[in-house]
């Protein structure tokens, strides 16, 4: 019988939404599509860009609140994570994946410095406004992205991949360079590259590492100041960022009658089910028992 390490592999394939089926892909999502992945932390492990067509919603990027809207775009990167708050009953978006494998082949040198530049902007500042011209030209390249990758046959599938994606990054590119003041550098503060190393690191551990100390060590600074990093962009302490990562997927668990409420605790590295029980119930106002009943029933 599998334990829950391991069954939770399986399980996390219902909700990574960065891991389409294809290395370049381009999918259109509605209201209830995106309505699967409400309240759950996603991290992602390679880049998406999200393009609002229509209607709007209410997201966390890095635990940062935003509104989005039609014709905004969210450039989304490996590190981030992502959740959807609320979406109005009208959204649609055009979803363009591509793996890192394609993102790593893509570049020239030339292109290797765009890459790195527009990385940080995508990192910290995840959401741009476009004007309609705009957003009309991106969707029609993602889209042309989508009808590439959907020729498996083409003799030169891989080589029409990359220069399809590739023209979509010119055409963002130059729309980002051309919403920046002219001589603009982008530059990332010391504390903004803990930050991000940060995330990478809870990413990986949060499900058995709980403590500060633990992080902090790892990035080679006091828990004082990775505290004061923490806090100081983003409002929140180092602990939130833990304890909502595990009560994300602790209730997306519960929801699934396969796991045991023993086997959650375990997965987390609850010292036992009472310990659990008083951590879900201090977040969420019911026992496990009771979130479990209430969702399964309807």
């Amino acid at each position: 019988m599998k334990n829950a390490a391991e069954k939770v592999q399986v399980s996390e394939k219902h909700y990574d939404i960065d891991r389409f089926e294809k290395n370049a892909s381009q999918r259109t999502m509605d209201f209830s599509e995106l309505e699967k992945f409400k309240e759950t932390n996603i991290y992602l492990k390679t880049t998406m860009f999200i393009l609002v067509t229509n209607g709007s919603g209410s997201i966390e990027i890095n635990f940062k609140h935003y509104e989005i809207e039609k014709n905004q775009i969210l450039l989304l990167a490996a590190g981030h994570f992502f959740k959807i708050k609320s979406v109005s009953g009208d959204i649609i978006t055009k979803t363009l994946y591509i793996s890192e494998d394609y993102i790593r082949e893509m570049y020239s040198s030339d292109m290797i410095y765009k890459r790195a530049k527009y990385g940080v902007k995508m990192y910290n500042t995840p959401l741009l406004k476009l004007l309609p011209k705009e957003a009309d030209l991106l969707k029609n390249r993602m889209e042309f992205v989508g009808a590439v990758s959907n020729d498996t046959g083409h003799l030169f599938y891989k080589e029409m991949i990359l220069k399809t994606v590739n023209i979509f990054f010119l055409d963002l590119s130059n729309i980002i360079e051309g919403k920046s003041e002219s001589g603009q550098t982008v530059t990332v503060s010391r504390d903004e590259i803990y930050f991000q190393k940060f995330l990478v690191l809870l990413a990986t551990h949060y499900k058995e590492k709980h403590l500060v100390q633990f992080y902090a060590e790892q990035l080679s600074i006091t828990p004082h100041y990775l505290t004061l990093i923490v806090k100081r962009l983003t409002g929140q302490t180092v602990s939130d960022f833990i304890f909502q990562l595990i009560n994300s997927e602790a209730k997306l668990l519960l929801k699934q009658p396969m796991y045991s409420i023993q086997e959650i605790s375990d997965l987390f590295h609850f010292s036992d089910q009472s310990a659990f029980g008083k951590f879900f119930k201090r977040k969420n106002g019911i026992s496990p028992k009771t979130y479990r009943i209430e969702n399964l029933n309807g």
